[in-house]
């Protein structure tokens, strides 16, 4: 059975994820935070402002370095230790596929051509990326650009159409 409790935690697993995603993509801008920076990097290489889109998603970083999964499993792990079973369960599940779905989603901003294309909701969150890889120090959520919006980092890039 659903509980009202339950419905909060995945209220808040959202916003945290949301904020997380934030926080960590804006950290990963700057060279303090080191190894995730250096990782970063890559892939703004490979996408750099002239170049934002390809037919096929180019990574040239180490798949098993991803800087953004240590960060997730380290927090979740953390969460693990304090929450109630049943509470870590509903956040695990729920930022884990949140995790993957960002990962799904950013790799298709990236593409030329893409099967969610056909959506308004997906052409405007795409802009919005491909705007952050112009103009590095905007547009850091993929999902929520209130939080970008709450910071003074969003940029607008004009109609979706």
């Amino acid at each position: 059975m659903i509980t009202l409790s339950d419905l909060a935690t995945v209220a808040f697993t959202f916003v945290f994820s949301a904020f997380f995603e934030n926080a960590l993509h804006k950290a990963s801008h700057y060279p303090a935070s080191g190894r995730l920076y250096r990782w970063h990097k890559i892939h703004h290489k490979d996408y750099p402002a002239k170049r934002v889109e390809s037919d096929t998603y180019i990574d040239s970083s180490n798949r098993l370095d991803n800087g953004y999964a240590r960060y997730i499993l380290g927090t979740q792990f953390c969460l693990g230790l304090i929450l109630p079973t049943r509470t870590f369960l509903i956040f695990w599940i729920q930022s884990s596929s949140y995790a993957l779905f960002l990962e799904h989603m950013h790799q298709q901003f990236h593409l030329k051509q893409s099967p969610w294309l056909q959506y308004k909701w997906f052409r405007r969150l795409k802009k919005d990326h491909l705007r952050h890889h112009v103009k590095l120090r905007t547009n850091y959520s993929f999902f929520l650009p209130l939080v970008d919006q709450l910071q003074n980092t969003y940029e607008t890039v004009g109609p979706t159409d």
